[in-house]
């Protein structure tokens, strides 16, 4: 399957432009191929005697999560043609003279014909140029397989005091385990399918996205539109009423405080903001400096401050998590060190001594390559200590919040250069940061999430569960090799400006425009933006305080870290919807109620993501390319 996966998703991207599969924590390709396996194939196996029982199918299940994180947003789909960005110098950006001399010749494809071919495809009597990436492709994986290790290693480390004692909700996981609940029934249909609330689920979002492929091939069959646009505060903000089936289905597993925080606080930024357009505060009417108003990504949502007031609240919520874990931390150490014999990892996916120290050595490794690749030591410790907190945050968030769909509020690089400047940064440094957009920028899914939601599937297996760790080593390496090979493949013999536009045009552009033009405009440390940080913090510090002092308090502290994100924008209606639902539902009917509706909401998942998958399949027969039929 996840052989699969790293060849399928960059053919769908690249070649059929059809609905994003693997763009975000959801993991929809997995969830289709893991509802043919339980559903069709394992019947057929069970008829046969030789079904998988439950936790094999979870096993396989955690393997697929985990290999759609690499494919295509995750990583490959950048990483390819980010460290060929060269063929996009030009007279006119100056890379020549500004970029390029600053690439080490080891992180880059270095011929000039396997980078033309790349982006305009080869001649068709010519053979792709492997040689070419030989030597850069061995040290990028160097590099990622450590991230990842890291980021697998990392979770293994807090998942006890995730899952056992802090009881994170998971919401991604609840469908699987619904999947599988049933599966040692005899016969061959799943019990599960004969659940009415199941099937109404399923069926809603299968009629309105089969509406709408069907208006793809036949303009004259109306298109249902799913989301609406208001002008609020004379147009200094839009607020979005889009319905998203999936993100409703996740929503509804939350608890109730979770789910009302997440949407007020994106409501309270989304006026934070409009207030301070409409005085012409905070970086959208005019630039102080080059750092706060040229990164896109950190201003995904609208706002750089409010961005960077995001990211202290995120920094703040990894701070006050690594407290709240100090006493589970100090026994993981003293295990690793050989002196605590009373503390217990036999139910780990690997022991804590392996996870530690094999994260201090990743850490190392990746701090090293990124020295090596140009960057100052300080910097690059700086780099992936930070980018690790992120990632550690934002995955707090998707196990216990929910946000299937989430990225950084402002990049690592953009952070540093914040509270630094890029006044007295050295030119390879700067490059450097552009080299690291691969990533650590653009990732709206990465494995840390997916390992954590897998780590969790596991907790519940009977047995030795270590060798849950080498089924997902397993697939990051078999997803990661594969898709890197589909994608080159893809590039060289149709031709990467014909594949997916924003990575093989507009993305591997971005990092180094931003570069160039941050090193033609130095800046010095952006006040506003730390003290923003700082505020974001000191909110975010506030209102834990609050939510453990208080029982009266109603809102979570973890729906305010991720408010500004564009994602969220989208998404915050839906979670309303699943909000009000479930708080009508709990009041008149009680947990009984609640527990019969809840497969309603796992339906609207479901259904979301087999009729994207059954649409793929009606393109690949038909030959038709561009049906996007969900993006969030």
């Amino acid at each position: 399957m996840s052989l699969f996966i790293g060849v399928a998703c960059p053919y769908n991207l690249h070649v059929l432009h059809a609905s994003y599969m693997d763009i975000d924590f959801s993991t929809p390709a997995a969830i289709f191929l893991f509802l043919v396996l339980v559903f069709v194939l394992n019947g057929f196996l069970r008829w046969l005697g030789l079904a998988l029982h439950a936790g094999e199918l979870l096993v396989v299940y955690a393997m697929m999560i985990v290999a759609t994180t690499i494919p295509t947003m995750g990583m490959t789909a950048s990483f390819i043609p980010d460290i060929a960005a060269e063929y996009y110098a030009s007279p006119e950006n100056g890379w020549d003279t500004l970029i390029v001399p600053h690439l080490p010749r080891w992180v880059r494809p270095t011929d000039p014909l396997a980078i033309k071919w790349l982006f305009e495809g080869k001649p068709a009597s010519e053979a792709i140029p492997w040689g070419a990436w030989v030597m850069p492709l061995a040290w990028w994986l160097s590099f990622l397989f450590a991230l990842y290790f890291a980021m697998i290693a990392i979770m293994a480390i807090v998942r006890r005091q995730w899952v056992e004692r802090e009881r994170l909700v998971y919401p991604m996981v609840h469908l699987p385990l619904e999947m599988v609940r049933h599966e040692e029934t005899p016969g061959f249909t799943n019990p599960v399918l004969r659940s009415g609330w199941l099937w109404a689920g399923i069926l809603i979002p299968m009629l309105v996205v089969s509406i709408n492929g069907l208006n793809f091939y036949f303009p004259e069959v109306p298109k249902i539109e799913q989301g609406t646009r208001l002008d609020i505060f004379r147009g200094a903000a839009q607020l979005r009423f889009n319905i998203s089936f999936p993100m409703t289905g996740f929503a509804y597993m939350l608890r109730l405080d979770m789910a009302l925080s997440l949407w007020v606080f994106s409501l309270l930024t989304q006026i934070e903001r409009a207030g301070f357009r409409m005085v012409g505060f905070g970086g959208f009417v005019t630039a102080k400096d080059f750092v706060r108003h040229l990164d896109g990504y950190s201003q995904n949502g609208g706002g750089p401050l409010v961005c960077h007031q995001s990211l202290g609240a995120l920094l703040a919520l990894v701070a006050i998590g690594l407290w709240l874990s100090r006493g589970h931390l100090r026994d993981v150490v003293a295990k690793a060190c050989g002196r605590g014999r009373g503390v217990d990892d036999s139910g780990e996916i690997m022991s804590y001594p392996f996870a530690f120290w094999g994260t201090v050595v990743c850490v190392v490794y990746m701090t090293a390559w990124l020295w090596r690749s140009g960057m100052s030591l300080g910097i690059a410790v700086a780099m992936v200590v930070l980018s690790l907190a992120i990632f550690c945050g934002i995955t707090r968030v998707v196990a216990g919040g929910g946000l299937a769909a989430a990225r950084a509020p402002v990049i690592s690089s953009t952070a540093i250069l914040s509270a630094l400047g890029s006044d007295g940064m050295p030119p390879s440094t700067m490059v450097a940061f552009g080299l690291s957009y691969v990533w650590m920028a653009d990732v709206r899914i990465f494995a840390m999430a997916s390992a954590a939601n897998g780590m969790k599937l596991g907790s519940g297996l009977p047995g030795q569960r270590r060798r849950l760790f080498w089924a997902m080593a397993i697939a990051v390496v078999v997803a990661l090799l594969s898709s890197v090979w589909m994608t080159l493949r893809i590039a060289y013999t149709e031709g990467g400006a014909n594949a997916n536009d924003w990575f093989f045009v507009g993305g591997p552009q971005y990092p180094y425009d931003f570069v160039g033009r941050a090193m033609r405009n130095p800046a010095g440390p952006d006040a506003d933006a730390l003290v923003f940080t700082g505020l974001g913090a000191a909110a975010m510090s506030g209102l834990t305080l609050l939510h453990h002092r208080f029982a009266w308090w109603p809102l979570h502290p973890m729906g305010f870290p991720l408010s500004t994100i564009m994602m969220t924008d989208f998404m915050w209606f839906s979670i309303f919807l699943a909000w009000a639902v479930k708080r009508l539902v709990l009041a008149y009917g009680g947990p009984r109620a609640y527990r019969r509706t809840r497969r309603f909401f796992l339906g609207l998942i479901l259904g979301q993501f087999a009729a994207c998958g059954l649409w793929i399949v009606v393109d690949l027969l038909t030959g038709r390319v561009g049906n996007n039929l969900y993006w969030v």
